[in-house]
């Protein structure tokens, strides 16, 4: 029988470095850093679509997750295909 986990374990995201550190005995954590614009880095906000076919361009699909739209930083909205990280944590 091993000994049962204590204290934290930490990791580090393979996409933005950011060190993810949770109470063990967690050996996984999610990294947030699919939320937020690669552009600016502000927070995006969940996209949900409209499913009706003629609304979308033959480029884009259904499976846009989040989108950053403000005037003032980005002429269009930005369309992130992000998905969330999984970290392993040691």
């Amino acid at each position: 029988m091993s000994p049962p986990k204590v204290g934290y374990a930490c990791g580090v995201c393979p996409r933005c470095g950011r060190k993810i550190c949770r109470p063990r005995p967690a050996d996984y954590a999610v990294c947030d850093c699919w939320m937020y614009c690669p552009l600016d880095g502000k927070k995006m906000t969940p996209y949900t679509p409209d499913l009706t076919p003629s609304t979308y361009e033959s480029d884009k699909g259904l499976d846009v997750v989040m989108w950053h739209n403000s005037p003032s930083d980005h002429e269009q909205p930005y369309y992130s295909k992000q998905k969330p990280v999984e970290v392993r944590l040691t």
